[in-house]
């Protein structure tokens, strides 16, 4: 005969939380990474003179498993800016209709370009969405002045983007 044990969460003898089941039976262990989403951005070359925020490229989704969870994001570009001019990356998301750009709040985005030549650059951000809705991001730029070219078309440096859960 089977034993089944019921339970909502396991506690420290201290009374602190060490894990919790939701009704779903989803784990949460704070600290640990609930699911990974890998994808490849954008396979076409994608070019930008906005000065403001806008999205650059595809898009990669992630549904939270639970709502107190962090998503720690991965962005490798390959991305080049014409003459003297600085390019600002961000990253954007959309929740329920709702489209962010520049999601980071920094006036200048999380990082700045200044590949004068084909470059390839890692970015990171841990944002915290609190949903358990679909959660799409994707990379938003704006540059100073000049052209910023996004993928080189070479099938060889293409951006891709990794999007973490991360239970609290």
């Amino acid at each position: 005969m089977a034993s089944e044990l019921h339970v909502d969460a396991i506690k420290h003898s201290g009374g602190t939380s060490a894990m919790t089941i939701n009704s779903s039976g989803n784990i949460n262990i704070p600290g640990s990474i609930v699911q990974v989403v890998n994808g490849r951005v954008s396979d076409d070359r994608a070019t930008t003179t906005s000065t403001s925020f806008t999205q650059l490229g595809d898009t990669l989704s992630i549904t939270p498993k639970f709502s107190t969870s962090k998503i720690f994001m991965i962005a490798v570009t390959n991305t080049e800016i014409t003459g003297t001019n600085a390019a600002y990356m961000d990253f954007g998301r959309t929740t329920g209709g709702t489209t962010t750009q520049n999601i980071s709040g920094a006036s200048n985005g999380i990082t700045t370009i200044y590949q004068k030549t084909w470059g390839t650059t890692t970015y990171t951000f841990l944002d915290s969405p609190s949903t358990t809705s679909a959660v799409v991001y994707f990379c938003s730029v704006k540059v100073s002045a000049g052209t910023l070219y996004f993928n080189d078309n070479s099938g060889n440096n293409l951006t891709n983007f990794t999007l973490m859960e991360v239970a609290q």
